[in-house]
């Protein structure tokens, strides 16, 4: 009996120990010396919940709305930058393709002009060829009278193809006779000029008609 009433006497004690010091502890708490919330998280409690009032309400969903409409501000000057980049990169290549139709049309024109030419030369040369066989054939007089109304370039050209005709024929040319049939001041002139190595070069000292720019039969 009294070993238990022992037992009852700590237990007692212990009760009052543990209940005066959660006294102790509530007082210093409640002084602020020390934070029981801190130290036991399960005593903390929630703040207090405000019920939303349906003015408070529209205030907050004026906000989102506004925070909406400001991202939506900044997404659409995002787009705005970038089709205006998009629409200055169209422009230059607008401007290079426009730059390379027209480097595609001087190109084609060009090549045009150099058939053209190359048309003319060959067809000239022709004639050059013709009237040279023909000259030959001729008696001299008669080539001379034919000479007469010719461009210095156009019977500087002829010649020049006469002598290589003999040549290629093994035969004496007859140029020479010609030039001797001409007013001599021109003839030295054509002399002088037939003496240049390529013909397309040949400097001409009076600007022919244009019905004597070709030697006619």
């Amino acid at each position: 009996m009294s070993r238990f009433s022992a037992k009852v006497r700590i237990a007692y004690l212990t009760l009052v120990i543990l209940f005066t010091a959660g006294v102790f502890l509530y007082l210093l708490d409640t002084w602020g010396v020390i934070r029981l919330e801190e130290k036991l998280p399960f005593l903390a409690s929630d703040p207090p919940q405000v019920p939303l009032t349906e003015d408070s309400q529209t205030l907050i969903d004026k906000e989102a709305l506004e925070k909406e409409q400001e991202r939506l501000k900044e997404k659409e000057l995002e787009l705005k930058e970038m089709e205006a980049k998009l629409t200055g990169q169209k422009d230059q290549l607008e401007q290079q393709q426009q730059k390379l139709e027209e480097a595609r049309e001087g190109l084609k024109e060009a090549r045009a002009q150099l058939e053209r030419e190359t048309k003319a030369r060959e067809s000239r040369d022709k004639k050059i060829k013709q009237m040279a066989e023909r000259l030959g054939a001729m008696p001299p007089n008669d080539a001379v009278a034919i000479v007469q109304g010719w461009s210095n370039v156009d019977v500087v050209d002829v010649f020049v193809q006469m002598e290589k005709n003999a040549q290629a024929n093994g035969e004496q040319s007859i140029v020479p006779f010609l030039l001797t049939k001409l007013p001599r001041d021109r003839a030295a002139l054509i002399t002088t000029l037939m003496m240049d190595a390529v013909a397309e070069r040949l400097p001409s000292s009076e600007n022919p008609s244009p019905d004597q720019q070709n030697p006619q039969p």
